[in-house]
């Protein structure tokens, strides 16, 4: 099992070609291979650790800056990378984290309090992550499908907006859900979007390497 695990893991280091780790924990067993966008130094490689926990995340935390200063008062930092405010988020908020993230992502974190497992996915799915269960019916997670073949019955794309815990996946944001219709001519429509691409582009400019345009 081991060995097939490690064979599907391999198989996406295109993905991250930077480094590479894999952790065992009790329970199960955290894999990441990195490209370094944020804190391209040692300290910003995957899984984080804190208390036990581990996290792996293929993510882009938006205003991350922010988090972790309102987090610093109680955790202590060790790289400056964005989706290390991840485990102590999870640690404050629990589930109700994932609909407070600015932010695009893929996780998979294993909670030490609780011997568990959590996965969880941004609410468009910008970032890809896939699941299947194997022969003994665990419950396996991956960036891209070709990571699950051989390893798992089926491959399964994970739902956007959902997160994965105690068993079964919640969704915690449908974005086909719509509070109010926009009523605004096409003049002030158009405003907004401009306004909005360029906030959007704006929020993305925040990176340790260099930036394409």
């Amino acid at each position: 099992e081991s060995s097939g695990f490690l064979e599907g893991f391999a198989r996406t280091k295109s993905r991250g070609p930077d480094d590479s780790r894999v952790v065992e924990t009790a329970d199960g067993v955290l894999a990441f291979h990195r490209l370094a966008i944020m804190d391209p130094e040692p300290t910003g490689m995957q899984p984080f650790e804190l208390g036990g926990s581990l996290l792996v995340c293929n993510g882009e935390i938006y205003g991350f800056e922010k988090l972790k200063a309102e987090l610093s008062a109680k955790y202590s930092f060790k790289s400056g990378s964005d989706c290390e405010v991840l485990l102590p988020l999870w640690y404050e908020r629990g589930p109700e984290m994932f609909k407070m993230l600015d932010a695009e992502f893929a996780l998979v974190l294993y909670d030490a309090r609780s011997r568990d497992f959590v996965a969880a996915r941004d609410p468009i799915g910008i970032r890809p992550l896939y699941y299947g269960y194997d022969a003994e019916g665990a419950i396996v997670f991956a960036s891209e499908a070709k990571n699950l073949v051989g390893l798992v019955h089926d491959v399964m794309p994970f739902p956007p907006g959902h997160y994965y815990a105690d068993g079964k996946f919640t969704c915690y944001r449908d974005m086909t859900q719509v509070d109010a219709v926009c009523e605004d001519d096409l003049e002030t429509v158009c405003a907004h979007i401009r306004e909005k691409l360029i906030a959007g582009v704006e929020k993305r400019l925040d990176a340790d390497g260099p930036l394409g345009f």
